[in-house]
């Protein structure tokens, strides 16, 4: 495998438009050619408009698209034909193919709050930001891959009584909510995209891509 190369794009420049231009550089002016390449962006909102500037400079002619790729939101069938989910049970949902559906954010956030009033006195307001609280350390930690595990160690000893309510408060995320999504037949959106992630990986190591893969961002 030849080494990663990372380029840089000026602050005050277009992004999408100087990408758009790169690439069309790299590859030249063959249509099949860009149309083998992969660009992996952010959101739905980034593959559109790096879309649209590939549009803009085609100066009106037929133009294949390179295949852009908006990260969590991968193409499970692709994933699946490519052998990314092998056979590992811990990536794939009840089907034994797939991985479960992500919570909506207003679904698991009406969950959350039900669970903080349910916990303690905390008013409807309260509870909302408590509850929003809660789904940013949930995100967070599924981000970093990390786990609760190790809660109860993370404060020095001179601040364990105060912590010892702050895990108790916590048990709504470390034993709880858990359960909440088992029963709803879901995951957490975070978890499910770092699992497409992991099946996306798999799938290239069984099937490299034959052309370039631009991440961009």
């Amino acid at each position: 495998m030849s080494p990663a190369k990372v380029f840089t794009i000026a602050a005050g420049l277009p992004f999408v438009d100087v990408l758009a231009a790169g690439i069309r550089d790299r590859v030249g002016d063959d249509p099949a050619a860009l149309a083998g390449v992969t660009v992996l962006v952010p959101t739905q909102r980034s593959k559109r408009s790096l879309a649209e500037a590939f549009l803009r400079q085609s100066g009106g002619r037929a133009l294949l698209l390179p295949r852009i790729i908006a990260l969590g939101d991968m193409d499970e069938d692709e994933i699946l034909f490519s052998g990314g989910f092998g056979d590992s049970t811990d990536l794939t949902g009840q089907d034994g193919l797939r991985i479960p559906q992500a919570a909506s954010g207003l679904e698991r956030q009406l969950l959350l709050c039900k669970l903080v009033q349910a916990q303690g006195d905390a008013s409807p307001d309260q509870a909302a930001n408590l509850s929003l609280e809660l789904a940013r350390l949930l995100d967070q930690v599924h981000t970093e891959r990390l786990s609760f595990e190790d809660l109860c160690t993370l404060a020095p000893e001179e601040y364990a009584d105060h912590w010892r309510d702050t895990l108790e408060f916590l048990t709504i995320l470390t034993e709880v909510w858990p359960g909440v999504l088992e029963d709803i037949n879901a995951i957490d959106a975070a978890e499910r995209r770092n699992r497409l992630f992991d099946a996306q990986r798999q799938a290239w190591s069984n099937t490299p891509p034959t052309g370039p893969v631009i991440a961009a961002g």
